[in-house]
């Protein structure tokens, strides 16, 4: 999670999972990622060596009232999951000019 003046980035690593098996929830300011990965191998086949877990994947994280939630973006990429939270417009830094 990497935090900027306008937005919070959240990378995840997904690997095997697909956009179509991934779902994103944002239910009272709880993000739910859920992801599933199914098998490659078929019928007649037997995995010698897996790098990664078949199943399910979940997260769930407490958004703060600094993110507007109607303006979340999110791209699966390679197996990494890019969600942008953009912040509310009162919630990024603004500098004030001093008069004299």
């Amino acid at each position: 999670i990497f935090e900027a003046d306008k937005e919070i980035m959240l990378l995840a690593d997904m690997p095997g999972v697909k956009a179509e098996n991934l779902n994103i929830d944002l239910n009272e300011n709880v993000l739910t990622l859920d992801g599933n990965v199914h098998s490659p191998e078929g019928d007649d086949e037997a995995d010698v060596l897996r790098e990664f877990r078949t199943g399910t994947y979940q997260r769930q994280f407490t958004l703060s009232q600094v993110i507007d939630q109607g303006k979340i973006d999110a791209e699966l990429k390679d197996g990494v999951l890019r969600l942008k939270l953009p912040k509310v417009e009162a919630a990024t830094p603004k500098k004030i000019a001093v008069k004299g």
